[in-house]
């Protein structure tokens, strides 16, 4: 991965990765090692949680198309080694944010949910997880969002 070719983005627009896409790998550890650093990773770096979140849903059972997405990461991370975050000075105000993509796998028809709280200018917490319970709109995957960003 030393001499790859740095990605824009993290994962493409709109990917959802199901257990069911390509072959098996035959042998899991290099999967799993990758993507467990790369939970390590999202702790400085929340701009690629969405991804690391969907690439550990298939930890289990990974195939070629969740390798690749995973070098995807990697190589992205590749080409932003500047970024991450950074702190300064400003006002003391408290905002959050969040979003659900409504029945978004598509094994299991459950939802992502994410979010991100600032104080100031500064993102001081942030998540993306699949929510626990299967919800029946978009408004309620909604409400569920809104409920553990306010938590």
């Amino acid at each position: 991965m030393a001499e790859s070719k740095p990605y824009r983005a993290p994962c493409t627009a709109g990917s959802k990765m199901s257990k069911y896409d390509g072959e098996v790998l035959p042998d899991p550890t290099e999967y799993r090692t990758i993507v467990g650093a790369l939970q390590y990773v999202t702790l400085t770096r929340p701009d690629i949680a969405y991804s690391v979140n969907q690439l550990c849903q298939h930890m289990h059972v990974p195939t070629y198309v969740h390798f690749t997405a995973a070098k995807r990461v990697l190589r992205y991370l590749k080409g932003t080694l500047t970024s991450g975050l950074h702190y300064c000075k400003g006002p003391i105000h408290l905002n959050a944010y969040c979003d659900a993509d409504w029945a978004g796998n598509p094994d299991d028809r459950r939802s992502t949910t994410g979010y991100g709280v600032f104080l100031g200018p500064n993102l001081i917490s942030w998540s993306a997880k699949k929510q626990h319970i299967v919800s029946r709109s978009s408004t309620e995957a909604e409400y569920r969002s809104l409920s553990l960003t306010a938590s």
